[in-house]
């Protein structure tokens, strides 16, 4: 048996992994993999000295230089590529889990996915697809048990950005609904947020998009909020007061166990639903609709 020392490029040792003649690279990756959540396989390089090992290499019979303890170094080089996720299913699992282990840093590496070669953001379109494909890939994950909370709140701007977006031309799938179902509880204030706070009655290119959250959303508070939207025939009613105070009632509950900053765009939120409510007020003379946002504002 030989010990193998995994040194990162920046001369760290990531791991001490005793390794018998038949073992082949793959296996080696895959052990490094479980002591270094951020480096899932298809990530990993391994160098002994200047040569690339490919996954079939058995270490037998590799030339093992050996150093004064026994040891023998092998250098690890990462190649972080969040494009994996859209690629086989097994490899999007591995790619999910090692750019959710990188916490707060997540963000910085997602966002080639949503970029041009020039560094201009993609068509709305386009990020749908790539969103639609993660989505698709790694629909399973709560059967596999990932936890993949960091990578979903990542994630949930670019989806906001998609939903919000203008020029959006309505797709077979439903794909706005399997993406924020794959989002799942992290996306359900935003999603109960917009869909809220839309002008009424909804114009035709919002209609369909909260019809389709109506129809497919996996959470009944969306479902609830994109019926009362796409009911209401707009103008200053008690219904839409209603609405309005309980979505503001509901913000603040999310703000209170969100993180800073997502707390803080609940907040703004929450300030739309108060200045819609209070522009309610001024458009009716009617003393009960009055009296009704003024309790609703309490």
């Amino acid at each position: 048996m030989t010990v193998l020392s995994i040194v990162s490029m920046s001369g760290t040792c990531v791991a001490d992994l005793p390794a018998e003649p038949g073992d082949t690279v793959l296996a080696l990756k895959r052990s490094i993999y479980e002591k270094l959540p951020s480096a899932p396989p298809c990530w990993q390089r391994l160098l002994l000295g200047s040569r690339l090992l490919e996954d079939g290499d058995l270490v037998g019979n590799l030339d093992l230089p050996l150093e004064d303890d026994g040891s023998v170094v092998v250098s690890l080089i990462l190649t972080m590529d969040p494009r994996d996720m859209l690629r086989d299913h097994s490899l999007a699992a591995d790619a999910a889990s090692g750019l959710n282990s990188l916490g707060a840093a997540v963000p910085r590496y997602l966002a080639k996915l949503f970029e041009t070669d020039e560094g201009d953001p993609v068509e709305p379109a386009t990020a749908e697809e790539t969103l639609y494909g993660v989505a698709m890939r790694l629909q399973d994950s709560h059967r596999k048990k990932l936890v993949l909370d960091d990578l979903r709140s990542a994630l949930l701007p670019y989806a906001m950005r998609v939903l919000e977006s203008s020029g959006l031309k309505e797709v077979r799938q439903a794909r706005l609904a399997v993406i924020f179902s794959w989002l799942g509880a992290v996306a359900v204030a935003r999603q109960i947020a917009w869909i809220g706070l839309l002008p009424r009655p909804l114009e035709e290119k919002w209609r369909w998009r909260v019809e389709q959250l109506r129809r497919h959303s996996d959470c009944p508070r969306v479902r609830v909020a994109a019926k009362a939207a796409l009911c209401d025939p707009g103008g200053v009613s008690r219904a839409r007061i209603t609405e309005l105070a309980a979505l503001r009632k509901s913000l603040g509950r999310y703000m209170a166990t969100s993180p800073a900053e997502e707390a803080q765009i609940l907040k703004d939120f929450r300030e739309r639903s108060v200045y819609e409510l209070r522009k309610l007020e001024t458009q009716t003379s009617d003393r009960h609709i009055q009296y009704a946002v003024s309790n609703a504002l309490k």
